[in-house]
């Protein structure tokens, strides 16, 4: 019988800002058993890969660890792979940035392990052509990619195995292709199934290796993997059945293959993901046509011969279908600038604090959302933006700076102001609101709310999906639908706007909050994503002002002018805002100024909102009458907004809440806090109607 090969490839990693105790159960039921296991087994020998933020936490934590893999490399059975270092998408940062978290990697495995790794793992599998000049400067010699990338670049299925070369401005890189149907085979099903897969693979004359390679998350940590891969001994199993077969099927690390075998061509693979990815990253609606389309070809049996011609979106697509992640990417960019300014180029150990923060930062799971909470998860979004804000304040300059910069690249100009102390960032052409105010001590932006938005996986819900009882084996969450909570449809509201702060709304006296929560109510002006003109603004030392217009419309036809100007102070931090409205109508109306500001956790009795000695938790809906001021109050983090008026105000408090997808099921997850101030108005023709605010921000 002939030869064939498994190379095999895993990849663990846990995200910046995750919980402690995710990182230990993960290395307690998924990391840990599994290496214990194959190492006893030493004819299984495979390619490794651990992301940073995951081994800063074993060192720190779990250093027996690192000493099993260290003897696992030491006897060869186990070929580390590299990575950028805080696990981001390569091609969507700074390739300076690329570079170095690619370099710090390197330095950190050689400085553990005495080793010089020659594959690189890519986060995501978020490939982009230009990837092989940045590798081939750093010796890098071989990736793997999904197979769906070389169905893209116009390969037959039976063309995709062993491995191909491409290469960009004469730098080559070998790239494997993980097969698609070993990433749901394995270890999702029994593993007999998985020689049988090989064996009428290879007699089919497609090649003389199949590569696997995968998130090691799903031998213990996804939804019935422990039990089913360690207690009910799939692993084992799937080990004695590989050692049976080793005549003729030998598991290797993808650097041995490459060493032995020549690669099967050339090729040029374009811009693309896993095929789940792809699909991720569609609008809702997009993304039902695009699944109604995929079914449709199945059903005819044309699936398999069209789909190198059928394609999802691309991973740029979040950065439209989120509006949240590009404002996160871009705030990226924006510190990674001045960070390279200071320190580039960054190839000397150890790092400046400002570096390494930024890198931190750039960690992609907060970036985007599909099977996974990602974006949806209040607590990665915060670790990212307490980064990119720590690598500013250890900039070597700080001082009080206005920028008027196309921050967001929409094509409008923005408005910053940054200090010591804090920055805001004011949009005028989006109602003249501030989409972000940090607050440099404690390295939090209150802004970080997520809009609530239609998801393709929401009509399953609409249906009334439930959790399965699934008995045997276990099954990949891409075959699952599970919810976490019942009567979920009902929290499936869905915003008119982006949940900035200072936009301003005019309805009927008649509103209720309830209305207003549920966005059903009826919005009698055209002043929330209006467009505000910047009249004029000035910068003279800690202080800033910034004077904003709209000659906007009530119902369509009666015309409102609104002046919106903001005072912005550093040290004490101090926001203020008056606001004056010179109607052309007689009118009452009911005139209200939202601010969405994120509290972190509804549930921590430390963070709240007081109103006149009273505690209100951040995820609680409130109305209250003949407010001057409330605060809101941090203990934990250390930061607290007083916010008052000369005059009396209603005030409305509801929860920002979304209904996502997470490896558990599709939940409920709080976003923020909705803060609206409001006053019945009398609208005289004429007369203008002042309202001033003050924001005194302590930590």
């Amino acid at each position: 019988m002939s030869k064939y090969y498994l190379p095999f490839a895993l990849h663990n990693h846990q995200p910046v800002g995750n919980f402690d105790h995710v990182f230990a159960e993960a290395v307690k039921d998924c990391y840990e058993p599994f290496l214990k296991v194959v190492s006893r087994h030493p004819f299984f020998r495979f390619s490794l890969h651990f992301s940073g933020p995951l081994w800063e936490w074993i060192e720190d934590y779990r250093p027996e660890i690192i000493s099993l893999i260290g003897e696992m490399v030491s006897r060869g059975q186990v070929e580390l792979m590299a990575g950028g270092f805080y696990e981001p998408l390569l091609p969507f940062i700074p390739e300076v940035d690329a570079v170095g978290q690619i370099r710090l990697m390197l330095a950190y495995l050689e400085d553990r392990f005495d080793v010089y790794p020659k594959g690189l793992w890519v986060a995501e599998r978020v490939w982009d052509p230009l990837l092989p000049r940045i590798t081939g400067q750093l010796g890098i010699k071989y990736t793997l990619l999904d197979d769906s990338h070389f169905l893209h670049a116009g390969l037959k299925t039976e063309e995709i195995s062993d491995y191909y070369v491409t290469e960009k401005e004469g730098y080559p890189l070998a790239v494997f292709p993980i097969s698609q149907h070993l990433r749901y085979l394995i270890p999702f099903h029994p593993p007999q199934e998985t020689i049988e897969h090989f064996q009428k693979f290879f007699s089919a004359g497609q090649g003389q290796s199949l590569t696997y390679g995968d998130d090691g998350e799903k031998f213990g940590i996804w939804p019935g993997t422990r039990q089913w891969v360690y207690k009910e001994g799939w692993l084992e199993k799937f080990l004695k059945v590989l050692e049976n077969n080793r005549h003729w099927l030998e598991v290797l690390p993808l650097g041995d293959y490459l060493e032995r075998f020549p690669p099967r061509g050339r090729l040029y693979l374009p811009p693309a993901s896993y095929e789940e990815m792809m699909e991720w990253a569609l609008l809702p609606q997009a993304a039902s046509r695009y699944a109604t389309f995929v079914q449709r070809l199945k059903a005819q049996d044309k699936w398999e011969d069209l789909r190198p011609f059928v394609r999802g979106g691309t991973w740029d697509n979040f950065l439209i279908k989120y509006e949240e992640t590009n404002l996160m990417h871009k705030k990226m960019l924006h510190v990674s600038r001045k960070v390279a300014e200071a320190y580039s180029p960054y190839e000397t150990l150890p790092l400046p604090p400002a570096v390494r923060e930024l890198w931190r930062g750039q960690c992609n799971c907060a970036y985007w959302h599909g099977l996974f909470g990602g974006l949806y998860l209040n607590h990665l979004r915060e670790a990212v933006y307490e980064h990119l804000i720590a690598a500013e304040g250890h900039l070597p300059r700080q001082e009080i700076t206005v920028e008027v910069v196309d921050f967001d690249c929409d094509g409008q100009k923005e408005w910053l102001f940054s200090s010591p102390a804090l920055n805001a960032y004011i949009k005028p052409a989006y109602g003249g609101s501030i989409y972000e105010l940090d607050l440099k001590g404690p390295k939090v932006n209150l802004s970080s709310v997520l809009m609530r938005r239609p998801e393709a996986y929401h009509e399953k819900i609409k249906r009334g999906a439930q959790k399965a009882g699934d008995k045997g084996e276990a099954k990949s969450i891409h075959e699952q639908f599970r919810v976490k909570e019942s009567g979920l449809e009902r929290f499936l509201i869905y915003d008119r706007y982006s949940r900035y702060s200072f936009l301003d709304h005019l309805f009927a006296p008649s509103t209720s909050l309830s209305d207003y929560y549920r966005c059903s109510y009826q919005e009698r002006g055209d002043f929330v994503r209006g467009e505000y003109q910047l009249s004029r603004w000035e910068h003279k030392g800690p202080q800033a002002k910034i004077e904003l217009r709209r000659e906007g419309f009530v119902d369509g036809h009666l015309p409102l002018h609104i002046v919106k100007t903001f005072f912005l102070q550093s040290e004490p931090p101090i926001i203020e805002v008056i606001y004056q409205l010179n109607p052309s109508f007689s009118l009452p109306l009911s005139f209200a100024i939202e601010l969405n500001l994120n509290l972190g956790a509804p549930d921590d009795p430390q963070r709240f909102i007081e109103v006149g000695g009273r505690k209100v938790a951040p995820a609680e809906r409130r109305q209250m009458s003949e407010v001057k001021e409330f605060s809101l109050v941090d203990e934990k983090r250390g930061w607290q907004i007083n916010c008052s008026s000369t005059t009396s105000f209603r005030l409305w408090l509801h929860p920002i809440e979304t209904v996502h997808l997470s490896e558990a099921g599709a939940q409920r997850s709080y976003q923020g806090t909705c803060i609206t101030m409001l006053k019945e108005v009398e609208f005289v023709q004429g007369e203008a109607m002042v309202w001033p605010l003050r924001l005194h921000i302590f930590h």
